[in-house]
């Protein structure tokens, strides 16, 4: 037989969990066709992968490629800095914000010559607003309008429904009826969940409210014990999960392995403040007389809860000369102002993204060993050399794999590979991918497990990780030799 491609002599680590072998894999147009002793095959193509470990390719089921701005497929389709993690597939339309319709951006990401799988799931703050429902509780006939929604974007294969950056007056109620549609069609509820902080465990608890009230699988985005308020809860959060889990919910975690978040400056401000200022017009009535008093003691609680000024650093998307990769602290001092007055100034000018330093190594190690917790980036795609950008868009999964499996121990190289393929794929319903097996799509990374590292670092953050010689994306070369490839061969994808 005449295999298009055959991968020689290679370590199979098949995302099982299995001990890896050693074995040929012999791939035919974008499926795998054989895997064994293939000495006596042909190929149109051959990689000699001795010495390395041949694993299903990596999938990212918590990341922010949908995003119009910088990081946007639409816009940078090569995704190289996440090929270049092995990453083979990308689940979007994270923490509760996603494109719309969902048929039409899918199908306008399909007629790009993309080099990753992509499928999106749909956001519920975009539901809200396309429902236009206002900013504000809403009654049942606002509910069936999102739940027709909801249901539509189902249909136009949405893999499920997200929440992320809620307001008070989106209660669980509401939550969980919206997700009714999602569970019906099989899809799944991811939440950045309601409070990362010192209502951290009353979150994690409503997030499994949700779960069982909508019959939808549920995923807690990028699980985390946020500020010093919250650093003591990681093995209560755990109990949380163990306790759904053992009632037969299907609960899981995703884990990005740094221990700074990123979002918006606007963050430092109280939610119900800017939504407030928002009605009146704008965030700029944040200074309003009857406002500001509750903005600055909400601002110093958050900048407190932090740990202080130092622990966050501006890391703005496009760059903006004076902030790109400094304090708050310093920025403020250079300002003559507090550092609250600073982070509230940049939250009505807009635009300001940060990395906030926010979280214990120890918990990030007590998340990742955790059963049902398995790797997620939270990253976007970005251009190599381009504003400040946090290292987990170019690391997240080689340090998954070399620095907590490897370096520190944490997991064998079976063991991380099913976190980082066969577990994202299985809770997500990606039939035919995550795992190495005959007639599985050909999606796969091979790497050394000696060698394998990410480079990336908070100072300097664009740098491609080292060790990932090749991966193939349907049976095709995405990367060579440690080269990004031309050409796109990845899908799009669709739940159903």
């Amino acid at each position: 037989m005449t295999f298009d491609l055959l991968i020689r002599g290679g370590t199979v680590a098949d995302g099982t969990g299995a001990e890896p072998f050693v074995a040929d894999v012999g791939i035919s147009g974008d499926r795998i066709h054989a895997i064994g002793d293939l000495a006596a095959a042909d190929a149109r193509d051959v990689i000699d992968a001795a010495g390395l470990i041949v694993a299903p390719g990596f999938i990212d089921v918590h990341n922010h490629a949908s995003s119009q701005a910088e990081g946007g497929i639409l816009n940078i389709p090569s995704a190289d800095n996440s090929v270049r993690q092995g990453v083979t597939t990308l689940i979007s339309g994270n923490c509760g914000g996603s494109p719309w319709p969902i048929a039409e951006h899918l199908d306008a990401v399909a007629e790009l010559d993309i080099r990753q799988n992509y499928g999106l799931m749909v956001g519920h703050g975009t539901l809200r607003a396309q429902a236009k429902v206002g900013h504000h509780a809403i009654d049942d006939e606002g509910i069936a309008r999102m739940q027709v929604l909801a249901a539509h974007a189902m249909d136009e294969g949405a893999f499920g429904m997200t929440t992320g950056y809620f307001p008070d007056f989106v209660t669980t109620d509401e939550i969980a009826r919206v997700a009714r549609p999602i569970g019906l069609a099989g899809g799944v509820y991811a939440s950045h969940i309601r409070c990362e902080g010192p209502r951290l465990l009353e979150a994690i608890e409503e997030a499994i409210d949700v779960g069982e009230r909508s019959g939808c699988p549920v995923q807690i985005s990028h699980i985390k014990c946020y500020g010093v308020d919250a650093w003591d809860k990681a093995q209560q959060v755990l109990e949380l999960i163990d306790a759904a889990r053992a009632r037969g919910l299907n609960v899981h975690g995703d884990r990005y392995p740094y221990v700074a978040a990123f979002s918006g400056i606007a963050n430092v401000v109280p939610s119900a403040l800017r939504v407030e200022a928002a009605k009146r017009g704008g965030l700029e009535h944040l200074r309003d007389d009857d406002l500001i008093d509750q903005v600055r003691e909400g601002s110093i609680d958050y900048i407190r809860s932090l740990g202080g000024p130092d622990k966050l650093m501006f890391a703005p998307l496009e760059a903006i000369p004076g902030l790109d990769g400094r304090r708050l602290a310093e920025v403020a001092e250079e300002r003559g102002q507090q550092p609250w007055d600073t982070a509230v100034d940049l939250t009505i000018d807009g635009g300001v993204s940060c990395m906030f330093f926010v979280m214990k190594e120890e918990n990030v190690q007590t998340f990742m060993r955790h059963p049902a917790v398995f790797a997620g980036s939270d990253g976007h795609l970005r251009v190599f050399g381009k504003g400040v950008s946090h290292p987990r868009n170019y690391g997240t999964f080689p340090r998954w794999v070399g620095h907590y499996g490897r370096d520190l121990g944490l997991f064998t190289v079976q063991e991380v590979v099913r976190r980082c393929a066969a577990m994202p794929a299985e809770k997500f319903g990606l039939a035919d991918r995550g795992l190495i097996a005959p007639r599985r799509y050909a999606d796969l990374v091979i790497f050394s497990w000696d060698r394998i590292i990410d480079c990336a670092t908070f100072e300097d953050q664009h740098r491609y990780p080292e060790g990932i010689e090749h991966v193939i994306l349907n049976g095709r070369s995405a990367v060579r030799d440690g080269e990004t490839q031309s050409g796109g061969f990845g899908r799009v994808l669709r739940l159903h």
